[in-house]
């Protein structure tokens, strides 16, 4: 911010070989009839930082030469003496705007109280160069009893709402938030819009409920942008609220954005692959979370979804990933997670590795199983549901915990077996989505005859209440 600054220094006037002793000498040449000796005195008087030279600087600031009063406010930001303060709020009105900068640049400088009100009325000047430096001299300040005037200047039509909102988030959060909250009952839809914006850049908890409240606004702009500030900020207050709209805002555009607010929402630090399938390509399986786990999809069809679209798969036709960086399992809990409505009672879901070492989420006889295999010599160790899924929508889960493996269907605990720890290895074949290439790590290699979508991976054991709430995310309309 202050690069306008060090520009203005290494172009101002050329200093002389040094100042005299003392610095008398110089505030006589502050009085020479020629303008350059005087803007070369003003300039070495603030290298000198002189706090007796102040009187006369604060009197140059009147000079009839815009340079020497350049030079002047430069000069007294260097110095940072609190009586230059009320000739610097003047110089914010002087007609040539590298003053006014300097002035601002100063006043942040000596960060006197008085300057307050002057600088944030400077947030109004023409040039950008003098709001970025008095916005700068504002958060120097750090004044909380300026959050009220800033969240009132929300509502000019012409107010600098980057520099407003950047200065109402470096403030006290107890000050600014009730502050900018106070504009959501404003008559004017902008003004209300604005404030969410506000809102959304304060890290504080204390800005989740006028959020929330904002999501019943009139205006469909104001329930969209608190929408996405919400879930920006991720709280699970939200949710619920958000869902609602999701489902059923007259508005077409609000429900977009709480559906895609609900994703990013359900994009937890541990999620570390999501294959949506909502892009309806049929050559790569993107993965959403924009970590690189990206497929390659060997034949599947984009059809319609569980949620918005997926592919479906059948003989020679799946997901090809390869043996994704991304996704490291060795030695740590995970958790698979998809949505499938099988046509054969038999196939591979999601699959990683081979009879040495890997997972296997897979239907036999249309009952749902997850399995492991942990070394060469080793069992297969298999978490296997009770009744046949075949022909319906089904959300599987698989989690490798640290003593066993456990098989969630439709979000609830279905299976568990007991394991002596994680896998230890990365595994040396690749990892399929509705097919297992390799030979298997649990039982089958079967190709998925079926629509799958949503396939999920959580470097994290997912709780049964963590599984239950990704599949209630999951399950809201996205189109």
């Amino acid at each position: 911010m202050r690069l306008a600054i060090c520009l203005l220094a290494l172009l101002g006037a050329v200093v002389g070989p040094g100042p005299a002793p003392g610095g008398d000498p110089h505030v006589r040449d502050l009085r020479s009839s020629v303008p350059a000796v005087r803007r070369r005195a003003a300039a070495t008087l603030g290298q000198v930082g002189d706090r007796s030279a102040v009187p006369a600087l604060v009197e140059a600031l009147g000079d009839s030469d815009g340079g020497v009063r350049r030079e002047a406010a430069k000069a007294l930001g260097f110095i940072k003496d609190r009586r230059a303060a009320p000739g610097l709020i003047a110089a914010l009105g002087d007609p040539e705007v590298n003053v006014r900068l300097l002035a601002a640049y100063a006043l942040g400088e000596i960060k006197d109280a008085r300057a307050a009100r002057p600088l944030l009325d400077a947030l109004d000047d023409p040039e950008w160069c003098v709001r970025n430096q008095a916005a700068w001299g504002l958060r120097e300040l750090g004044d909380p009893a300026m959050a009220a005037p800033l969240a009132a200047a929300l509502q000019k039509e012409d107010a600098d709402v980057a520099h407003v909102v950047w200065l109402l988030r470096h403030l006290p959060a107890e000050a600014a938030v009730p502050a900018v909250a106070s504009l959501l009952s404003a008559p004017e839809a902008t003004t209300r819009v604005r404030a969410v914006a506000a809102l959304s850049r304060i890290e504080a908890e204390t800005v989740v409920e006028p959020l929330l409240g904002a999501l019943g606004d009139e205006s469909r702009e104001v329930r969209r942008a608190a929408v996405a500030a919400l879930g920006k900020a991720g709280d699970d207050r939200a949710e619920a609220p958000i869902a609602k709209l999701a489902a059923g805002d007259p508005d077409p555009a609000v429900r977009q954005a709480a559906r895609e607010a609900l994703l990013q929402m359900s994009r937890r630090k541990d999620l570390a692959a999501h294959w949506s399938f909502d892009d309806r390509n049929a050559q790569i399986a993107k993965d959403v979370t924009g970590r690189g786990n990206d497929g390659r999809i060997v034949g599947c069809e984009p059809v319609e979804g569980k949620v918005g679209h997926a592919l479906r798969f059948g003989r020679g036709k799946y997901v090809e990933l390869g043996k994704p960086a991304g996704l490291p399992i060795a030695e740590q809990p995970f958790t698979v997670t998809a949505w499938a409505k099988s046509d054969a009672p038999r196939g591979v879901v999601v699959a990683r590795g081979g009879a040495f070492c890997g997972f296997s989420l897979y239907l036999i006889d249309g009952v749902p199983k997850f399995g492991i295999h942990r070394v060469q010599d080793g069992p297969a160790h298999i978490a296997a549901g009770r009744g046949s899924v075949a022909g319906s929508w089904v959300h599987l889960a698989g989690v490798v915990r640290s003593d066993r493996i456990e098989l969630y269907v439709n979000g609830k605990l279905a299976a568990t077996e007991k394991t002596p720890g994680y896998i230890p290895s990365n595994c040396g074949q690749g990892m399929e989505i509705g097919f297992d290439v390799g030979n298997s790590p649990a039982e089958i290699t079967d190709p998925f005859e079926g629509v799958i979508d949503e396939v999920k991976i959580f470097l994290a054991a997912l709780s049964e209440e963590e599984i239950a709430k990704e599949m209630a995310k999951d399950e809201v309309p996205r189109s």
